[in-house]
């Protein structure tokens, strides 16, 4: 069943836009009938995703760890076109470092993109809504590791965790000027980095029988998700964190053979064991 919303005269930010999730969400809101402001550090990749759309998209290339960045961003949607109604932060970094090798340098990285960028974007754009008197919706990105952690992955966990206690509290305090914060919170989807090495490839190839739904997910079942959350279908959904993980999160498929790669494959290096 194909479900179609309508966001016609709606102006909507979108952070990470250059690959990925980012640019399937640029494309599926002016589809939609949104004018976007889009945005990412990757000024070609950014150039990529705006192309096919035209007047419909304005492209930022800025970081959303600065203030004068999210002031960038923020300020286009209503300086270009009169109005922000929909902020969707979805800029992220995510390196693989084991515990005793990492940096207070990727650390601060991190964080600073993570979780700071995500701060200065839901301020910017809440006050923002706040004085066009409208509410509006904002919707934060978050990760299955937040939970259940993974090897090499302690500074991108914590940060994921600490977004979605975050948005909770800003769910809270923005409640009463009608603007509803939620978190959407994906797995394994099949974005088409650049390639894996091949025992990394692999070692997932052999994983993905475990999930409940047996294979990774696509971009567009994520922008599903932030699509209804932005629609006036969740009218009442605010605070909430939003699982697109193909059931990750609750266990292992049925039958499904064991995997033991931790024996055979270093995450963190991207060697093969012994």
């Amino acid at each position: 069943m194909n479900v179609t919303y309508d966001f016609s005269g709606q102006v909507a930010v979108i952070t990470g836009a250059a690959r990925g999730v980012g640019r399937a969400m640029v494309g599926a809101f002016v589809t939609a009938g949104a004018r976007v402001v889009a945005a990412d550090r990757d000024g070609p990749g950014l150039a990529e995703t705006c192309a096919p759309f035209g007047d419909s998209v304005l492209a930022v290339t800025s970081d959303v760890s600065t203030q004068d960045g999210v002031a960038s961003i923020v300020d286009s949607a209503a300086r270009h076109f009169g109005s922000l109604s929909i902020c969707v932060n979805n800029a992220a970094v995510a390196p693989h470092t084991s515990l005793m090798e990492e940096t207070a340098a990727v650390w601060d990285t991190v964080y600073a993109v993570n979780c700071r960028g995500t701060f200065l974007m839901t301020q910017r754009a809440g006050q923002v809504m706040i004085d066009q008197g409208r509410g509006g919706r904002i919707v934060n990105f978050s990760s299955g590791v937040s939970s259940r952690g993974s090897a090499g992955a302690a500074a991108y966990a914590s940060s994921r965790a600490a977004t979605e206690s975050f948005s909770r509290v800003a769910a809270i305090e923005l409640a009463p000027h009608g603007i509803l914060v939620n978190c959407v919170s994906p797995g394994l989807i099949d974005t088409q980095p650049k390639p894996l090495p091949p025992v990394m490839a692999e070692s997932l190839g052999r994983r993905i029988p475990n999930l409940p739904l047996a294979r990774a997910g696509e971009p567009e079942e994520v922008v599903n998700a932030v699509l209804w959350l932005c629609s006036d279908a969740a009218s009442y959904v605010t605070g909430t964190i939003l699982h697109v993980d193909g059931g990750t999160g609750v266990g292992s498929r049925a039958g499904a053979p064991i995997v033991d790669d931790d024996v055979r494959y270093d995450w963190v290096t991207g060697r093969q064991r012994p």
